[in-house]
């Protein structure tokens, strides 16, 4: 069976080969929801090898132009919510159906329910569920050894992931994480994130993303993560701002928590379409 594919780099900077490549397979309808589809759908993923393979099919129903279902997978495993492969399957769709750039892309989602992806400003904009931040009273000793620092402030986002608060931007920049110590934590994912000064694009917030234990060492660019960044530094930074994902590829993320009193954190990104072809195994 053959299998149209395409790969995005999602939340790309002005430069080649950054912000964080997620590949899509565009299936035929009623694909995604196929019986017995999710060893096939989990082996495409473990073969691209990317942080995030997106699967879409189209919905055909007369109230549901432009719609699709979608689904996530790591090279490991399927996982409930994943930002940046949205926005890839998002320009993705824009380039092969010929989906114009003011039109409103939905995707229904086993677990966060309809995701709505627009153009903003040149940028792929999605809104993304976020719920309270929840402080950890008493965090694994691991994060701190994995990332060898010393103890700071954890947060546990909707997404069950933890997030380090820090003071240095240098210091986020500067980690050389042992994954096998955070590969131990109790986590979909672990990140860092600082207050960020006289970035040349004007972000001010810096974060990296490890999750080892779905099988991604680091991430280059989180969007899923963002939503939740929006939350913590808004007082700080205002409802809108930019940040910058500090991995090997870097990338940039709109903010946008205006909403976020509502339940929902929106992050952008430039799509740059990188390969297209056919998945014929």
């Amino acid at each position: 069976m053959s299998t149209p594919i395409a790969i995005v780099d999602a939340f790309a900077t002005a430069a080649p080969f950054t912000g964080n490549p997620a590949a899509v397979c565009m299936l035929p309808e009623g694909g995604c929801g196929r019986a017995g589809i999710e060893p096939r759908l989990q082996a495409i993923a473990a073969e691209m090898n990317l942080s995030e393979t997106a699967f879409v099919s189209p919905v055909v129903a007369a109230d549901a132009a432009n719609t699709w279902d979608l689904r996530w997978f790591t090279p490991g495993e399927e996982v409930e919510l994943c930002g940046h492969a949205t926005i890839a399957a998002a320009h993705a769709l824009r380039h092969r159906e010929a989906i114009p750039p003011d039109a409103t892309i939905t995707f229904r989602t086993r677990h966060r329910g309809d995701l709505r992806v627009r153009q903003v400003e040149g940028r792929e904009s999605v809104a993304l569920p976020v719920a309270p931040l929840e402080t950890v009273e008493a965090p694994d000793a691991a994060i701190f050894e994995g990332l060898s620092i010393d103890p700071a402030r954890v947060v546990r986002t909707l997404e069950a992931d933890l997030v380090v608060v820090l003071e240095e931007a240098a210091v986020v920049r500067a980690m050389r994480p042992d994954m096998r110590a955070l590969g131990r934590v109790e986590a979909r994912g672990i990140a860092v994130t600082a207050p960020l000064d006289r970035d040349p694009d004007g972000a001010v917030v810096s974060s990296r993303y490890f999750a080892p234990g779905v099988s991604v060492d680091e991430d280059p660019v989180t969007g899923s993560l963002h939503s939740s960044l929006g939350l913590l530094w808004r007082d700080r930074c205002g409802d809108r701002f930019l940040a910058r994902q500090e991995s090997s590829r870097g990338g940039l993320v709109m903010v946008d928590a205006s909403e976020a009193d509502a339940g929902r954190v929106g992050v952008a990104g430039k799509a740059r379409l990188v390969l297209t072809g056919e998945f014929v195994a």
